[in-house]
């Protein structure tokens, strides 16, 4: 019967004037379907009460033995007209429509879901009462209702896009009320998963939570919904990274398999440390991640799954600065996740080593070509620390092309990476394999991953290895995949010792690993007054994230606080709130003696410039280990600060001693916790030595290499013509 009403309707002209349907109603008063469309003419000349009498006179004056036929065909007429509306963006006209349909059609589902869509669109004010009539039809239903699940996904996400982070209680009680009708939908759940995805990488996080908090509604104990939740609060930090820790420890409760043990040890110890939380949790749970690590090592099990771990280990940087043991570890979970790939995309990689194994012509007839992937082209460290040798290499000799791995078109650091390479920045790609795919047909020489541990998708495309040389270069360390062929380093910011645990060959330029310009610096917005720190005070400074700082390191700091008169220490870190870092800081300093007047603590501030200005004010900065600062270090020279660093071992335990180094700077280096507290206590009490050292680096603008981009270019320039040359020398 819905088919012939279809055909019906769609067989009768709908351009009739008023005045013509008046007239076919005059000639033949028993054709109903005259009223639906005279009515409907009348609404949408806004004669809306004549429209309502037009409708209901066939029901008045003919009886009621069509009547149920005929109110499906007027809803029909009128949803098609509802739609018809919609699609030229006619939406208030829509909006009146979809009313009259309500009134003779109380319990359709989609149409009120659309009336709310509407509400929202027009920004019309009875939006609860809507969502409460909705919420009341559902709880009536006896049966399972058909209703469209994009168009549900798109109502609640268009409700909760108003205020993400406190979604009114309403919201809650109509997902609450289409719980029922949605367990047992794969469509919906990849509605709602793929939403949650989405709004995460695009960091909107409240709605990136609030979709996954529905799957879970669904499956209170899947493990990938739970990592939904914990990405986003760990990546709003503060508050919300403490709120990640139960979800952490449910994670673990849960985790039945090593590798599911391991990612839940990971994100315990990311929320424990971050939010500068109980350091004995902390270490008790390093101690079975690294448990954990060393038996999937020793299984040598072969998991898709393993890839979902591919960049853990990363935390083996910031506990214990241990190398030889550490970069082992790091160097068997690579290569177990490389196995994994290459099994899983046997004929990409087959392609890939195909135009490895064609002749290529030779530098004199083409220029190098090289490719950088990265998520970091953006407002980032990475991004801007890379920015300086993407710019200035030599165009003429060298095809470089860039592969982001993320896409945020307002992001000012993004547009200037566009803007300056054009068609050879590349983004957008539907997949991992799509971009070691168009790597590959780019014909890249040489690939560099800029992200290393902190990116999976990073390390998926560097383990396929689309290009015959790949280089790691920045990120946190060196991946440890057999498929990297290179980790850039220089001379003091790794060992002699260091290639015994590399898997990588290490490539050491000359004078440093990194090059940039500088830094833009703004307009402080403290001062020591506003501190209430006096004139005469000696100011040491710390700004790391939580995850650096270990009550070991503070402890020292507070030895060196306490033996230098009139001294005061500012603190912040990124991703605590400033009340957790003072809950982590106050215990160690009262157990050392320190008047606790003497700390200052600072929330974070919106912009890197705005940091620059305000770290003037300090005297000393005092560095982390075992995991140095890196751009805060760079940002502390280029300031002129003395800076105190203790030097180890690993790549994150030498970043301030390479720089520190390149401009010439030797006062502050140390190579004991002892000698550490001695320089501290040393340069807060020697004014004239502290002028030295600012002087020094104030003249080490115009002669250090750390200082000059475009001559860093030029040494990774012939790094990487040198890298080719011995690639070459080997094929032949």
């Amino acid at each position: 019967m819905t088919t012939q009403l279809n055909n019906q309707i769609s067989s009768i002209p709908t351009l009739l004037t008023i005045q013509q349907y008046e007239q076919n109603i005059t000639k033949n008063p028993t054709e109903v379907i005259n009223y639906w469309y005279l009515g409907l003419n009348l609404l949408l000349e806004g004669r809306e009460e004549e429209a309502q009498i037009t409708w209901m006179t066939p029901f008045l004056e003919f009886g009621e033995q069509e009547s149920e036929k005929w109110l499906q065909q007027l809803t029909e007429i009128l949803l098609n007209a509802a739609q018809q509306q919609e699609a030229n963006s006619h939406y208030q006209i829509a909006w009146a429509i979809r009313q009259h349909i309500r009134e003779f059609v109380s319990d359709d589902i989609n149409n009120l879901l659309k009336i709310i869509e509407l509400n929202i669109d027009l920004k019309i004010h009875d939006l609860e009462t809507n969502t409460n009539q909705l919420i009341e039809t559902i709880s009536q239903l006896t049966e399972t209702p058909v209703f469209d699940k994009n168009l549900l996904v798109q109502v609640i996400e268009k409700l909760v896009h108003a205020d993400p982070v406190n979604p009114p209680v309403f919201i809650d009680k109509l997902v609450e009320a289409f719980i029922p009708y949605l367990l047992t939908s794969e469509t919906i759940i990849k509605l709602l998963a793929d939403k949650a995805d989405a709004y995460h990488d695009f960091f909107y996080e409240h709605m990136s939570m609030y979709f996954a908090k529905i799957l879970l509604r669904l499956e209170p104990n899947n493990l990938s919904y739970i990592r939904k939740i914990i990405f986003p609060l760990q990546k709003l930090g503060g508050d919300y990274n403490k709120e990640s820790i139960p979800w952490a420890n449910k994670y673990l409760e849960i985790s039945q398999d090593l590798v599911d043990k391991i990612m839940g040890t990971h994100f315990l110890l990311d929320s424990l440390l971050t939010s500068c939380g109980n350091w004995e949790k902390s270490v008790q749970a390093y101690e079975k991640y690294k448990l954990f690590l060393a038996n999937l090592v020793a299984s040598k099990t072969e998991s898709e799954r393993l890839f979902e771990i591919s960049l853990i280990g990363a935390f083996l940087l910031y506990i214990e600065d241990n190398p030889g043991e550490n970069r082992l570890l790091r160097n068997g979970i690579a290569d177990l996740c490389q196995q994994v790939i290459w099994k899983k995309f046997p004929e990409h990689i087959k392609t890939y080593q195909q135009r490895f194994n064609s002749p290529r012509p030779a530098l004199s007839e083409r220029p190098l070509k090289i490719g950088y992937l990265s998520s970091c082209f953006r407002t980032h460290s990475v991004g801007f620390l890379a920015w300086w040798l993407l710019k200035y290499h030599d165009r003429q000799k060298f095809d470089i092309h860039l592969y982001s791995l993320s896409n945020l078109s307002q992001d000012l650091q993004q547009q200037a990476y566009q803007k300056d390479f054009g068609d050879h920045f590349h983004q957008d790609f539907p997949s991992l394999v799509a971009i070691a795919d168009k790597i590959n047909q780019d014909e890249i020489d040489i690939l560099v991953d800029l992200d290393s541990l902190t990116s999976y998708k990073s390390c998926t495309i560097i383990a396929m290895k689309p290009a015959p040389i790949q280089v790691t270069w920045l990120g946190y360390d060196a991946t440890g995949f057999p498929t990297v062929d290179y980790f850039i380093a220089d001379n003091y910011v790794l060992p002699e010792s260091a290639q015994d645990y590399y898997s990588e060959k290490i490539w050491r330029l000359p004078e440093n690993y990194i090059g940039i310009d500088g830094f833009a610096v703004g307009t402080p917005t403290i001062s020591r007054e506003s501190l209430d720190i006096p004139d005469d005070g000696i100011i040491y400074f710390s700004s790391q994230t939580g995850l650096k700082r270990n009550p070991h390191n503070i402890r020292l700091q507070m030895q060196i606080l306490k033996q230098v008169p009139n001294s005061y220490f500012i603190l912040k870190s990124y991703r605590a709130n400033e009340q957790d870092l003072k809950d982590f800081i106050h215990p160690i300093a009262e157990a050392e003696g320190v008047d606790l007047e003497c700390l200052r603590f600072l929330s974070t501030v919106p912009s890197g410039t705005e940091h620059r200005a305000n770290l003037a004010i300090a005297d000393v900065v005092l560095d982390t280990y075992p995991y140095n600062g890196a751009t805060t270090t760079l940002e502390t020279l280029w300031m002129g600060i003395p800076l105190v660093t203790r030097v180890g071992e690993q790549f994150a335990a030498r970043n301030s001693y390479t720089m520190m180094m390149n401009v010439g700077v030797t006062e502050g280096l140390a190579w004991s916790d002892a000698e550490y507290v001695e320089w501290g206590v040393k340069l807060g009490k020697d004014e004239q030595l502290r002028q030295q050292i600012a002087w020094k680096l104030r003249k080490s603008r115009q002669t250090s290499p750390l200082w000059n981009g475009k001559k860093f270019a030029r040494e990774m320039e012939k790094a990487y013509q040198q890298m080719w040359e011995k690639y070459i020398d080997s094929k032949k």
